[in-house]
């Protein structure tokens, strides 16, 4: 008989590690949202849809690229080719050509596309918050939002950011003082949709020395529709100082921020919406790329082990995933 095994989180660190052992074990994923994806989640507010988690993405190691060959041959993932800019305050410093070479991708037709296609052989319990973890004899048994127990179950892998993780974690848990030790920031993204065109001379910027650090024009990714739909992203800091802040104040602040530098104002946009990400990046990334406690039997993956972006959740998943199998 297969081992069971529960992964707590399906972004993407979780369905990768869920679909590498799914042959060897019986898998069930657990995830408190109403879709997979995590920060590559996609906001769909027709007409109006926007990748208001992770941007885009590169593929830098070979695990990552043989990985991925699949998801390309089926054009669940395209490069983008895009003209970036940079800023400095509001001031343009330059604009740059990313064309394949620079190996830019993103999912289609939406970011999401590609943890969706990846889960769609997996078990995956939506809507379903994992909020306890318990072993007992040498099995796990998990509870969720509802107080509803689902085990028993033989491993236990979270794939939630580090704070996240380590509410479930007991101290008896070997890897528990290092979990700890990792402080992640977060951002505020605030998706604009129009029924107009920007005509804006790039397709996404990089803004240094600003309450906002990243604009991109969603709309001008591989096969998606011609809405313009504009995502922007705060800085850390601010999002750090503006937490608690009202998303009235927080969305008036960032519409000015962006008029200021494209020289358009926003604020009659027939779509405007905030989100918040409490947890980003690491700003401490532990040394190791994944924890396990063997005795235990119980793992944690996530992107924020490497470099808390999309191959670093990979790497992590499945290097924990040689180490379950």
């Amino acid at each position: 008989m297969k081992k069971h095994i529960a992964v707590i989180g399906a972004g993407l660190s979780g369905i990768t590690i869920a679909s590498i052992i799914k042959e060897k074990f019986k898998v069930e994923v657990f995830e408190k949202s109403r879709g997979v994806g995590g920060r590559m989640s996609t906001r769909k507010e027709l007409p109006f849809i926007f990748d208001h988690g992770a941007q885009f993405f590169k593929i830098e190691s070979n695990d990552f690229k043989n990985f991925v060959a699949e998801l390309i041959a089926q054009q669940i993932i395209c490069p983008w080719k895009l003209k970036l800019a940079y800023f400095e305050g509001d001031n343009l410093k330059k604009i740059k050509m990313i064309q394949k070479k620079h190996k830019f991708y993103v999912g289609v037709p939406s970011m999401d596309s590609i943890v969706k296609y990846m889960s769609k052989d997996l078990c995956v319990n939506l809507n379903t918050k994992i909020e306890r973890i318990i072993k007992k004899g040498d099995k796990w048994y998990i509870y969720d939002q509802n107080k509803k127990r689902h085990g028993h179950y033989d491993w236990i892998i979270i794939s939630l950011p580090a704070e996240q993780s380590l509410e479930l974690i007991a101290k008896t848990i070997c890897f528990h003082s290092l979990i700890k030790k990792i402080k992640m920031v977060g951002c505020i993204s605030l998706m604009v949709g129009l029924n107009k065109s920007l005509n804006l001379d790039f397709d996404a910027a990089l803004i240094k020395n600003k309450d906002i650090a990243w604009l991109a024009l969603n709309n001008s990714k591989p096969h998606r529709k011609k809405n313009t739909c504009l995502l922007i992203n705060s800085s850390y800091e601010y999002a750090k100082k503006n937490s608690n802040s009202s998303k009235i104040k927080v969305q008036k602040h960032l519409l000015n921020e962006t008029r200021n530098l494209i020289n358009s104002n926003l604020s009659d946009a027939e779509l405007l919406k905030v989100h918040q990400w409490k947890y980003v990046e690491a700003k401490n990334h532990p040394a190791e790329d994944y924890f396990i406690d063997r005795d235990q039997k119980i793992g944690v993956c996530g992107d924020w082990f490497i470099n808390s972006r999309v191959e670093g959740a990979f790497l992590s998943a499945k290097k924990l995933s040689n180490e379950i199998l």
